[in-house]
């Protein structure tokens, strides 16, 4: 059967593994005429089930949507790598979900013994086959061989309603006779019990079995796998040291998030090898499969490297009176020393900084700020963990379009990381390629890494659904054989990268990474090793695709435009900074990255409140530089021209460089009405612009604040009363004072005159 890696006939497939969770469905009820209970108990530790050879019955009966009354649940299989002379053990429990009791309960230990053909039988195992009008994935039966020397463990044969009971059922490997070495057989769990309608089959589990024995013939090359590991978190300050909420201390505390991530990752780095055992005379040793460290490569936000920095320092929560101490100190200096030493001893790939959404920065013209992002996270990560990061892109949900990828390659990036749908191959190749492969920019090529995609479906299924992990680690581990098996003497390289914000239980993630060096078939490598491999040159892919589900789940249209209002509001407040980088300005060019984080996809309400508060405090530290003359105060001008007074305020830390403009419809203002102005901190200046009046009377002037740049910041409207006077009143008043002092000096000629009379009279 030939394989359908990464292409559209096998992501349906996947798609209904994500739904049913691929690993273990319940089996259909066969229809077969209820019998009598076996008469031999299988309580405690008893032999189970007919010769190995022998196939069940198949028969028509309910369809594969009938649900059984027990729940299979695996919780080990051990050995994983099993070796010849070792026992297999399947540890799980069984549950009752149905409302009556189940009796008499009988396990048996199915298998096939022929090897799984192809990767896409893997899929026809664990979800079934499509069929019915509707397309709906059915399962399949168990296999068809049954070990006659399989015992189980089983303290109680019944079951009440609810209850539980753990088992343990464990066969000889060697009693399987299977086929050939190094290939994946088909196994299984079955549970035969007696309910209302008889004895009849009532649970069942499907898995898988990596046989591969160390020292057989042929074996050829081990397959590579590297690990990312996501270090990824949501942000939590709005501006600076403005801590919205303490959810990080939660994470980054023992049994958080984020603490079960990073020591998951610190076991598999430090993993060694058990001393060999000691050998005794005539006794013969068995193989003992090596154990070897994982180098895990660490794919961190440096956001979150920040935000730990930040609260190992000490730090509140709210602000104001509202403030409280924030409660993750202690644990944010132990979680980031464990970081720091083993980041150091291990690669470690720098995300841009906030994990910005590129896709949706890019179509929202924010490209800029990825290339910011990239540049400040890469320098912040080097300088808080003391190592050099590998600088890969790595696009959430794994799919970039042609825009988003021109602007990485602008931004220098060479390298990107893909999930396998975004390359797929023309055509379906009957075996899995290596990761390596190059992707087409517009000014040039970038080397891409492809992730596995049916692998990380896998990985994401068992950390959604704690009951299915064991079953998800022991698929990965024989899938990973897998391929092997495909092209043994042809080494390749597969990259596994799980959901940046998945939340997988500590044994789950411990399990996934320290089982992927205690295999035979496996060589860890980090990721730098995939870009070391070479190309596959029989693989032509397809161009760059970009899929509807990664569309709908970007950052919104209307969301981006908030982001965008802050963003050139926060460049017009940087402009009249004196000091370029000021940290004035760097806190909110910060806070914009912040909110274009990836961390936000679904959380549209929490998102826009961060961007409110970003508004709102730079509106406050804006307003610390404005006119600071009364508004709509009154300047009186006694003359034709005169000195208008403007008043700018500089309340900041540091100085800042404004432009200040004066005009007015009925006043003419000298020297453009223009003056630019260093104002030092916390000063106040008195910019004078002169102004002059052509008639008296009240005239509005428009103040304004702007940048070097010519770019509007603040304004005020003040008054300008005028008791000049115009030529034409000059003449009219001079006239009317000359007829005045006219009329004054003819009345005191008269008086003069008449005072003469009398005295002429007399003599």
């Amino acid at each position: 059967m030939s394989r359908t890696r990464d292409t559209p006939h096998r992501l349906p497939r996947l798609a209904a593994a994500a739904t049913v969770l691929a690993l273990a469905v319940p089996l259909p009820a066969q229809a077969v005429t209820p019998s009598p209970p076996p008469t031999t108990a299988s309580a405690g530790t008893t032999p189970t089930g007919p010769t190995p050879t022998s196939p069940i019955p198949q028969s028509s009966g309910p369809t594969a949507t009938d649900a059984l009354p027990v729940t299979v649940v695996m919780s080990q299989l051990t050995p994983i790598a099993p070796q010849p002379g070792d026992v297999l053990s399947i540890t799980g429990t069984l549950r009752n979900d149905s409302a009556g009791p189940v009796s008499n309960l009988s396990l048996e230990f199915h298998y096939r013994s022929t090897r799984i053909g192809s990767r896409s039988e893997f899929d026809d195992y664990a979800i079934g086959t499509q069929g019915g009008p509707n397309g709906a994935f059915g399962p399949l039966p168990l296999p068809p061989q049954v070990a006659s020397s399989a015992s189980v463990s089983l303290a109680s044969r019944t079951l009440a309603p609810g209850a539980s009971e753990g088992f343990t059922l464990s066969v000889p490997v060697d009693d399987l006779v299977l086929e050939r070495p190094w290939q994946v057989y088909e196994i299984g769990v079955g549970v035969d019990g007696s309910t209302p309608i008889g004895f009849n089959t009532v649970g069942g589990l499907r898995t898988f079995l990596p046989w591969a024995p160390i020292g057989a013939p042929g074996i050829g090359e081990r397959t590579q796998v590297a690990w990312m590991w996501p270090l990824v978190d949501r942000p939590h300050r709005t501006v600076g040291d403005t801590w919205a909420d303490d959810a990080l201390a939660r994470e980054i505390a023992s049994g958080g998030r984020l603490a079960n991530l990073l020591a998951a990752g610190m076991a598999a780095q430090d993993q060694r090898p058990a001393p060999p055992p000691r050998k005794r005379k005539h006794q013969k040793v068995k193989p003992v499969v090596p154990v070897t460290p994982v180098p895990v490569t660490w794919a961190v936000d440096p956001l979150l490297v920040d935000d730990v920095s930040t609260m190992a320092a000490g730090y509140k929560v709210g602000t104001g009176r509202t403030a409280t101490a924030g409660s993750g100190k202690d644990e944010a200096a132990a979680w980031l020393s464990a970081l720091q030493t083993h980041a150091r001893s291990a690669e470690t790939l720098a995300l841009p900084y906030a994990d910005p959404d590129v896709v949706a920065a890019a179509r929202a013209g924010l490209a800029s700020e990825v290339q910011v992002a990239i540049n400040s996270g890469t320098t912040l990560l080097s300088q808080t963990l003391g190592t050099t990061p590998v600088v890969y892109a790595w696009p959430p949900s794994g799919f970039a379009d042609q825009r988003t990828v021109d602007t990485l390659f602008a931004a220098r990036v060479s390298t990107i990381v893909l999930d396998g749908g975004a390359l797929p191959p023309v055509e379906a190749p009957s075996y899995t390629p290596g990761a390596h492969t190059t992707l087409r920019a517009r000014d040039g090529n970038l080397d891409a890494l492809l992730t596995d995609s049916g692998l990380s479906t896998v990985v994401g299924i068992g950390a959604n659904d704690p009951s299915k992990a064991a079953l998800a680690v022991q698929r990965f581990l024989a899938e990973t054989l897998m391929v092997q098996a495909e092209r043994p003497n042809t080494q390749r390289t597969l990259v596994i990268a799980p959901d940046r914000h998945w939340a997988p239980t500590p044994g789950y993630a411990t399990a996934l990474l320290t089982d992927t060096g205690k295999v035979p078939w496996i060589a860890p490598v980090p990721l730098s090793a995939a870009l070391a491999a070479p190309q596959d040159p029989d693989i032509v892919r397809s161009p760059l695709t970009y899929p509807p589900t990664a569309r709908h789940a970007e950052l919104g249209r209307g969301y981006l435009s908030e982001v965008a209002a802050l963003k050139e509001k926060t460049d017009t407040f940087a402009s009249i900074l004196a000091t370029p980088g000021d940290q004035h300005a760097r806190v909110y060019d910060d806070a914009v990255l912040r909110d274009l984080s990836s961390g936000w996809r679904g959380k549209h309400a929490l998102a826009s409140s961060f961007v409110a508060d970003a508004n709102a405090q730079l509106d406050a530290t804006m307003h610390k530089v404005h006119i600071a003359s009364l508004p709509n105060s009154f300047v009186t001008l006694t003359s034709h021209s005169g000195t208008v007074p403007i008043t700018v305020s500089n309340e900041l830390n540091t100085p800042v460089s404004v432009v200040v403009a004066i005009s007015s419809q009925h006043l003419t203002v000298t020297g453009g009405g223009r003056k630019q102005q260093t104002i030092l901190p916390h000063r106040q200046i008195a910019v004078d612009v002169r102004a002059e009046a052509r008639t008296s009377g009240v005239f509005q002037l428009d103040v304004a604040l702007l940048t070097p740049t010519g770019r509007g910041y603040d304004s005020e409207q003040l008054f300008v009363r005028s008791t000049a006077y115009g030529s034409v009143a000059i003449l009219i008043t001079a006239g009317a004072t000359g007829v005045l002092l006219l009329a004054v000096i003819v009345r005191l000629t008269r008086r003069a005159l008449a005072a003469r009379r009398p005295a002429t009279g007399q003599a």
